[in-house]
């Protein structure tokens, strides 16, 4: 059970009134409390990237990528016999992070 704790006008037109002048069309306290209060969906798709855009991004060949996933160095999604491969683990990897494959 979340409980939430409701933001005092006084604080909400006071914070408002010294952000308004960085932000673009206004800034009302309605705005600044649903910023505030929003919160983003737990599961968000992760992006993959394709075997050419993983290489890139490791600045290896596609062979060396190839090699790399047979032993199983990074992991893999494959999406109808497209293989994909997770942008975290190329992060971690470069990180020097232990990739999950």
């Amino acid at each position: 059970m979340q409980t939430t704790t409701k933001i005092p006008d006084a604080i909400k037109t006071a914070a408002a009134a010294m952000l308004a002048p960085y932000c673009n069309g206004g800034l009302t306290p309605e705005k600044l409390e649903t910023a505030i209060s929003f919160k983003p969906d737990e599961e968000v798709a992760e992006k993959l990237l394709t075997r050419k855009e993983a290489a890139a991004a490791l600045s290896v060949s596609l062979p060396t990528l190839d090699r790399m996933l047979r032993e199983n160095e990074l992991p893999r999604r494959r999406i109808r016999g497209a293989v994909r491969i997770p942008k975290s683990a190329i992060n971690a990897f470069v990180l020097g992070k232990e990739v999950a494959a």
